[in-house]
């Protein structure tokens, strides 16, 4: 993988991504953050995170988001669905989300009358 050397360059970056995706992809396995920044040289998950953010070309960021995606497309493989959706929600945001509670809802179909306060039907409502 590194050999702690990071490249000097966008397109020393873009390959060094690029070649650590391919031996993912040659040795069928799901390509990881941490595996990609111990691949361009970083010593941390976090380190990699933070020079992303400052990387004007956002080759970083690019590459970022191509474990992601293969994290994505992971989970819709029946033998790698449940470890890629952990990788995704701990590793990249994704979550299950909360609804808000909306209370009761009405219902009104148009061309029907609403009942008045002494009306009555037969099921009782």
């Amino acid at each position: 993988m590194s050999r702690g050397r990071r490249p000097a360059t966008a397109r020393a970056w873009r390959r060094a991504a690029d070649r650590y995706l391919e031996s993912c992809d040659q040795q069928s396995r799901l390509p990881t953050v941490t595996g990609l920044a111990l691949a361009l040289g970083f010593p941390t998950r976090a380190a990699l995170e933070t020079a992303a953010g400052q990387d004007p070309e956002q080759v970083l960021i690019r590459a970022l988001s191509q474990v992601e995606e293969a994290n994505l497309q992971a989970v819709y493989r029946r033998d790698t669905a449940s470890g890629a959706k952990f990788i995704l929600q701990s590793c990249f945001g994704y979550g299950e989300k909360d609804l808000p509670e909306t209370g009761p809802i009405t219902v009104q179909v148009e061309g029907e009358e609403e009942p008045h306060a002494g009306d009555h039907t037969e099921e009782g409502f």
